[in-house]
């Protein structure tokens, strides 16, 4: 048996394939201490939840491994509400340490984490197949155990810094852990009940006036929105390990747009010069009917069998022989009283006119600057409507 087959032989190959990753870790994170331009998330501390990252496994691929170690340890470090735990463990040594199966069942999962002293950590076993790497990464919480998310890119990617790389790790990590950890949001808003929008999605409403949501950590913009009031907006900060408190106030929503009276008026205008040339019109029916009704040159009717005077004014005087029937009488009676339209016609159809005219002049002109600005010239046709001694009118003129 050779000293490599030997279990002493397994552990010191492991541990110097260990302190090569150890190495590479240590370079790759004073490179991004010494790069002004790279930024993290949060850094350790009370209001961030550590996860350790231990370095992957592999039996053909260790240059793929330790390079998406390193990525999924950046991206930890740039998600928010994550930070990197502390140390640089590797599966391969703590297996060998506390004697695990490979992979490690779950009581050996639990005694890592009390070796690391984590609550969460990742750790996976990846290799070569063909071209690509795959293998299975694994997401350990105290409490909840294991979640599982399977990873297969290509072989060639084993540089940390390579943006493939960073998005095969970054879909790692938010296939693990689901993306940001989530914090608690309590939102106050008097006795409003609105919808509640983080970053524009709803997240739920509110029961008289507040709500406490689960809501991803990081910065947050929180907007109220309730009938009959305008949106209420702010930003905050949720923690993953606590509650955040906002309170917002509503104010009843107010139409500030102000009434074009040219508008309104001009609406007004058209709809009542409108009824004024139906009137027009009704009027010329009535006159036309009487005309019949009378007689006319051609066909005198009632007309012809007056002698003299004024039939409607009761001075009339029937020609000898003219026989008119009670019936024509009483016609003759009704286009009398129909007389008073023929001069309303007249009145109907000028007023009518400039009314709509005045109408459209209003409309036309809604919107523009108001009386103290200095108008603009306009190309375009406007309409000006007049009224004089001998009648009225509207003047169209076109500006070029």
């Amino acid at each position: 048996m050779s000293q490599l087959e030997t279990p002493a032989g397994r552990y010191a190959q492991s541990f110097v394939r260990w302190r090569g990753a150890a190495l590479g870790s240590l370079l790759f994170g004073a490179a991004l201490v010494a790069d002004p331009g790279q930024s993290f998330a949060a850094e350790p501390g009370p209001d961030t939840l550590p996860i350790h990252v231990i370095a992957f496994q592999t039996s053909d691929a260790d240059d793929q491994a330790e390079a998406l170690t390193k990525a999924v340890r950046s991206a930890v470090r740039a998600m928010p509400g994550w930070s990197l735990g502390e140390g640089d463990n590797a599966l391969e040594v703590l297996v060998l340490k506390l004697n695990c199966t490979e992979p490690p069942d779950a009581g050996c999962q639990s005694r890592i984490a009390d070796v690391i002293k984590a609550d969460r950590y990742i750790w996976g076993i990846v290799n070569k197949k063909g071209e690509n790497i795959k293998g299975d990464l694994n997401y350990w919480v105290r409490g909840q155990g294991t979640s599982v998310h399977s990873v297969e890119y290509s072989a060639n990617l084993t540089e940390a810094n390579d943006e493939a790389l960073k998005r095969v790790a970054n879909d790692l990590l938010v296939g693990l852990t689901g993306g940001p950890p989530k914090g608690q949001l309590h939102v106050k808003a008097g006795n409003v009940s609105g919808q509640v929008f983080v970053d524009g999605q709803p997240v739920g409403s509110l029961t008289n006036g507040e709500g406490t949501f689960s809501v991803p950590s990081g910065s947050r913009r929180i907007t109220v929105r309730a009938t009959g009031f305008s949106d209420a907006e702010t930003t905050t900060v949720v923690k993953p390990t606590g509650t955040v408190d906002v309170a917002l106030n509503p104010q009843p929503a107010t139409d500030s747009k102000p009434i074009d009276f040219r508008k309104v008026g001009g609406f007004i205008g058209i709809g009542a010069g409108a009824l004024l040339v139906g009137l027009g019109v009704f009027s010329s029916l009535q006159v036309n009917d009487a005309q019949t009704k009378l007689g006319t040159d051609s066909e005198p009717k009632l007309r012809g069998m007056i002698e003299s005077g004024d039939f409607c004014a009761k001075t009339h005087k029937f020609k000898d022989g003219a026989n008119p029937s009670d019936n024509d009488i009483a016609e003759y009676g009704k286009a009398c009283s129909a007389a008073i339209f023929v001069p309303l016609q007249f009145v109907f159809y000028g007023l009518g006119a400039v009314v709509a005219g005045t109408g459209t002049y209003l409309l036309l002109t809604s919107g523009t600057q108001s009386a103290d600005a200095k108008p603009a010239t306009a190309r375009g046709w406007t309409f000006t409507p007049h009224i004089g001694m001998n009648g009225g009118g509207l003047q169209a003129r076109y500006t070029f």
